[in-house]
C-alpha cells in the first residue's frame, strides 16, 4: 500500500468512524433522556453478558482472514483467496450458530442469576439472533483489510448505525415503552435488525470485490485450519477470557456498591453514569486512531514478511508518536473541559466529573489502541493475550476486594492500575520485536507541553463565550486543535532544524 493510499483509506475511515462515534454519542444521549442513568446501566450490563458470546463467535477471525489472505497475496497465491475465506465463513458460521442457540436456551437462567432480572431475558434471546450476522461480517472485514477496501466495511458500519438508531427512535415512538426492561428490548431489536443489514450490504460488497481481486481460476488452500488455531486461537481465547472476566467485573460492580452501602437504583446509576456515559465519552475521540491502527495490521504484517527490520522499526515509532500526541491533546481538552462535554451529551454533570478525573488515562488508553495493532501485525497476538488475561483477572480480584469497602472512588483507583499496567507491558514488547526507539523530550515532554498550551489559551479565548451546550464543545474543541497543530508542529520543525543544523557542524 502505498503511503498516498494508506492516508487516504485512513482518512476516509476516519471520518465514517468519526460519523459513527458521533451518533453513538447522541444516540446513548437519546437513551439516557429516555430510560435514565439506571437504564443506561441495565442496558449496558446487558451488552457486557452478550459481548461475551460476541468475542466467542468473532474474537481473532478478522485478524486470521487479514493474514492468511496478505499472505497469498504477497506469495503470488490470489487463487486460492477464495478458499481461504469460504472455510472462514463455515467455521465462523458454524461457531456462531451454536453460540447463538445456547444463548437461547440459557438466556433466562442467565437473566435470573447474573442480572437478578428475569425478565430482560427476551433482550439476550432478541440479541443472539445477530450473532451469525457479525462473525460473517468479521470475515468479511478481515478480507477487505487485506485487499485495501476497507472502506466496503465502514459503509455497511454506517448503514447499520442509521437504521439502529432510526428502528430505535421508532420503537420508542411506536410501543412507548413503560418499563426500563421493554426500554432495552426495543433497543436491542433494533441492533439485531442493524446487524442484518449491515451483513446484506457486506456480502454484495464481498462478492463484487472477489470478482476484482481474485482470477476466474480457483484452487483449494492448505492450512486454513492450522492458520486459524496459530493466529486466531490465541486472540479468542485471550478475548474469551477477557470478556468473560470483563462481564464478571461489569456485574460484580453493582453487587459491591449495594455492598458499599448503596441501593439498587442508586447502585446501577452510578454504574451507569461511567460505564455507560463518562467511559464512551472517553473513547469518542480515539475514532481518529482505531481506523489508521487497523490499516497498520498488513502494512506491518507485510513489512515482517519481506524481514524489512527498519521499515518496521520506522512504521512503529511514527505510529506510536502520533497516539501520545492525540492522547495528550485530548487529556488536556478533557481535563479543561470535561464538565461541559458531559452537559452538552447527557444533562449531566456527574458524567463529566467522570471525565476530568479519568483524563489522565486518555494518552495510554489511546497508545494501547495502536500498539495493540502493532503487535497483531507482528505476531504477537500471544503476548497481547497475556498481558489482557492478567489485567481483566486483577480487575476482577481489586473489584472483589476494595469496592465493598471504598465505593467508587475505588473502582477510578482501579482504572488507573489497570490502564498503566497493560499499556506498559505491550509498549515494552513492542519496543522488544521491532527495535522501537522512543524519546522523552520529542515523544511525550513536547505534545504534553503543546497540549497544555493550546487548551489553556483556548480556555482564556472562550471564557466570555455565549455559546453553550454543543456548540460550544465543538468551538472548544475546533480552537484547541488549531492551536495544538500549529504549536506542535511548528515546534517538531524547528527541532528537526536544529538537528539538521548540527548535523552539518558535525
Amino acid at each position: 500500500m502505498t503511503k498516498k493510499k494508506f492516508f487516504l483509506q485512513g482518512v476516509a475511515l476516519t471520518a465514517v468512524s468519526l460519523f459513527l462515534r458521533v451518533t453513538n454519542m447522541g444516540y446513548r444521549s437519546y437513551l439516557s433522556q429516555k430510560i435514565g442513568a439506571g437504564g443506561m446501566g441495565l442496558y449496558q450490563l446487558i451488552f457486557s453478558i452478550f459481548m461475551l458470546t460476541v468475542t466467542l463467535s468473532t474474537s481473532g477471525i478478522s485478524l486470521a482472514v487479514t493474514r492468511m489472505v496478505t499472505a497469498a497475496i504477497a506469495g503470488g497465491r490470489r487463487q486460492t483467496v477464495r478458499s481461504v475465506v469460504a472455510k472462514c465463513f463455515g467455521f465462523c458460521l458454524s461457531i456462531s450458530l451454536g453460540i447463538a442457540l445456547l444463548l437461547f436456551l440459557l438466556a433466562g437462567p442467565a437473566a435470573g442469576l447474573l442480572l437478578d432480572m428475569p425478565q430482560a431475558a427476551p433482550c439476550l434471546r432478541i440479541l443472539g439472533l445477530g450473532l451469525p450476522f457479525m462473525s460473517l461480517c468479521t470475515c468479511m472485514k478481515g478480507y477487505f483489510l487485506a485487499v485495501d477496501e476497507s472502506l466496503n466495511t465502514a459503509v455497511s458500519d454506517a448503514l447499520e448505525q442509521i437504521l439502529t438508531i432510526g428502528a430505535t427512535v421508532f420503537f420508542f415512538w411506536y410501543f412507548a415503552p413503560h418499563s426500563i426492561e421493554s426500554a432495552c428490548l426495543a433497543a436491542m431489536g433494533a441492533s439485531t435488525l442493524g446487524e442484518a443489514v449491515s451483513f446484506l450490504t457486506s456480502w454484495a460488497a464481498y462478492r463484487k470485490s472477489l470478482a476484482r481481486n481474485t482470477p476466474v481460476k480457483k484452487e483449494k488452500s492448505q492450512g486454513v485450519l492450522a492458520g486459524l488455531c496459530h493466529i486466531a486461537l490465541p486472540c479468542t481465547l485471550s478475548s474469551a477470557a477477557r470478556s468473560a472476566l470483563n462481564t464478571g467485573e461489569n456485574l460484580l460492580i453493582p453487587r459491591e456498591l449495594r455492598r458499599f452501602g448503596l441501593s439498587s437504583d442508586q447502585a446501577l446509576s452510578q454504574y451507569g453514569l461511567l460505564q455507560g456515559m463518562a467511559m464512551p465519552m472517553l473513547y469518542f475521540p480515539s475514532s481518529f486512531l482505531t481506523s489508521f491502527a487497523s490499516l497498520l495490521i498488513p502494512k506491518v504484517a507485510k513489512e515482517r514478511e519481506l524481514s524489512h527490520k527498519n521499515a518496521v522499526a520506522h512504521i512503529a515509532g511514527r505510529a506510536v508518536q502520533a497516539a501520545l500526541a492525540f492522547g495528550m491533546f485530548f487529556a488536556a481538552l478533557f481535563l479543561a473541559f470535561g464538565d461541559s462535554w458531559g452537559q452538552a451529551f447527557y444533562h449531566n454533570g456527574s458524567a463529566g466529573a467522570y471525565l476530568r478525573v479519568l483524563a489522565p488515562l486518555v494518552p495510554l488508553t489511546y497508545l494501547d489502541v495502536v500498539v495493540d495493532s502493532l503487535l497483531k501485525g507482528l505476531d504477537q497476538q500471544f503476548n497481547s493475550m497475556k498481558y489482557n488475561l492478567a489485567d481483566s483477572l486483577i480487575r476482577v480480584l481489586l473489584v472483589l476486594c476494595l469496592l465493598r469497602f471504598f465505593g467508587m472512588e475505588s473502582y477510578v483507583g482501579i482504572l488507573f492500575f489497570s490502564t498503566i499496567f497493560n499499556a506498559s507491558l505491550s509498549l515494552h514488547r513492542l519496543i522488544q520485536v521491532s527495535e522501537l526507539r522512543l524519546s522523552l523530550t520529542e515523544d511525550v515532554l513536547l505534545p504534553l507541553l503543546c497540549a497544555a498550551t493550546a487548551v489553556g489559551l483556548s480556555r482564556a479565548l472562550l471564557a466570555g463565550a455565549p455559546l453553550g451546550g454543543f456548540p460550544l464543545v465543538l468551538v472548544q474543541t475546533g480552537v484547541s486543535a488549531a492551536g495544538f497543530a500549529a504549536v506542535y508542529f511548528g515546534s517538531r520543525r524547528w527541532l528537526a532544524k536544529g538537528r539538521r543544523e548540527v548535523s552539518g557542524l558535525r
